[in-house]
C-alpha cells in the first residue's frame, strides 16, 4: 500500500466502478498509519493463521499477510472481489472467502489470531460468534466509539446495556488505542477504537445455564428504567419467582436491571427457574 492511501482508495473505487452500500456498514480503512499501529499492537507472527472479519479494501488484509504464514480473508460484499484481488496482489498466504461470517463455524477455519474492522450493526453479533464459536483464540477488532463505551460501560451508566453485561461476562478486553474518523473512507460519524478480546478471567457457565443467564439479562433490561421485576415479568418470567430470587440475593424490590453488576446476574439467574 502507497502513502497516499486515501487517494489510492477511491482512483480503485472509481476504477472498478464499485458502488459502497450503506446496508453493510462500509468504512474502509486507509490510513497507513493506523495500520501500523494495527500491526505492532497484533504481533503477527510466521506461525499464524489469521482470520480477518471483513477485508473490505484489503489495505489490512496485505499487511496483515506480510507476517502471518496464512490469512483468510472474509468478505459479506462480492462486489469488491476486483479490488481484492488488486490491493492483496494474489498473494499465496491469502485466502479470500466471500460470504457472511454470521452464517460461518469460525472454528472450521482453524485461526490462532481473529482480526477486523466491525461495522456498528454487526459488532455485537460478530463479538458473540468469536467467544462462542473460537473463545481460546485472542481477537483484535476496530469497533465504533458508540460500541466500545457499551462494552466499558458500568451498572448504572447510560451505555450500561444488556450487551455490557454479556460482554463483561463473556470475555476479557482492553482498548488499546483511538483511531480517529479521518482514517476512514467513507468518514464514520464518530471514532473508533482498537480494542483486544481474550477468554474472560472468570470462566464461564455450562451452556443450559448460560443460556438463562442471558435470558435473564436480557429481561431485565426490556424495559428500561422500570423495576427489575415488573421487566422479567414483562419477559415472561414468573414474578414470584423473580421477587423471591431477588430477596434471597438481597436485593431490593424496586432495583432496576440496569445497576446489577455482572456477579449479582448470574447470582439471581441461579435462583430463577428456568
Amino acid at each position: 500500500m502507497s502513502s497516499n492511501g486515501l487517494k489510492d482508495l477511491k482512483d480503485d473505487l472509481q476504477r472498478f466502478e464499485i458502488r459502497l452500500k450503506k446496508s453493510f456498514g462500509q468504512n474502509f480503512l486507509h490510513d497507513p498509519v493506523a495500520i501500523d499501529r494495527i500491526m505492532d499492537a497484533c504481533n503477527i507472527k510466521h506461525s499464524d493463521w489469521v482470520v480477518e472479519i471483513g477485508a473490505g479494501s484489503g489495505y489490512l488484509t496485505s499487511a496483515l499477510a506480510m507476517n502471518a504464514h496464512q490469512v483468510i480473508a472474509i468478505e459479506i460484499d462480492t462486489d469488491l472481489r476486483p479490488l481484492l484481488l488488486k490491493t492483496t496482489g494474489l498473494t499465496s498466504n491469502i485466502r479470500l472467502i466471500f460470504g457472511d461470517v454470521l452464517e460461518m463455524d469460525l472454528s472450521l477455519l482453524k485461526p490462532t489470531v481473529v482480526v477486523g474492522n466491525l461495522p456498528y450493526y454487526c459488532s455485537s453479533a460478530i463479538l458473540r460468534r468469536w467467544a462462542n464459536q473460537t473463545p481460546d483464540v485472542p481477537a483484535f477488532f476496530m469497533l465504533p466509539e458508540d460500541v466500545v463505551k457499551h462494552l466499558l460501560a458500568s451498572p448504572g451508566d447510560s451505555s450500561y446495556t444488556a450487551f455490557s453485561v454479556y460482554a463483561q461476562y463473556a470475555f476479557s478486553f482492553k482498548k488499546l488505542f483511538e483511531v480517529h474518523p479521518s482514517s476512514f473512507f467513507p468518514r464514520p460519524n464518530v471514532g473508533s477504537a482498537f480494542v483486544s478480546f481474550n477468554q474472560p478471567k472468570t470462566p464461564r457457565l455450562p451452556k443450559q445455564a448460560e443460556d438463562h443467564f442471558i435470558s435473564v439479562v436480557e429481561g431485565a433490561f426490556m424495559l428500561r428504567r422500570k423495576t427489575m421485576v415488573n421487566s422479567l415479568s414483562e419477559a415472561g418470567f414468573d414474578a414470584d419467582d423473580v421477587k423471591s430470587a431477588m430477596s434471597f440475593i438481597g436485593l431490593e424490590p424496586n432495583v432496576r436491571g440496569e445497576t446489577l453488576n455482572v456477579d449479582q446476574f448470574k447470582r439471581l439467574a441461579g435462583f430463577i427457574p428456568r
